[in-house]
């Protein structure tokens, strides 16, 4: 099945930029090369996510209280 990596910027108002962007298909991977291209999808996936992050460093959302007070 194809992995494909997805990001969302807002923009202001009701303004969007979706980016998708293929990481690898691992229906064309043969098993015994499965953990290396793991490996290699998760260093590309790292690095769009850096990039990502790096362009919009304040455009992030999280679905959970993440700065909820200590106990």
């Amino acid at each position: 099945a194809p992995v494909v990596f997805m990001a969302g910027a807002y923009l202001g108002g009701n303004r969007y930029h979706l980016s998708f962007e293929p990481v690898v298909d691992f229906a064309e991977v043969p098993v015994d090369q499965r953990e290396a291209q793991v490996n290699q999808a998760l260093a590309q996936y790292v690095g769009l996510l850096e990039r990502h992050c790096c362009e919009a460093p304040y455009n992030w959302f999280n679905f959970y209280d993440f700065w909820k007070p200590a106990p």
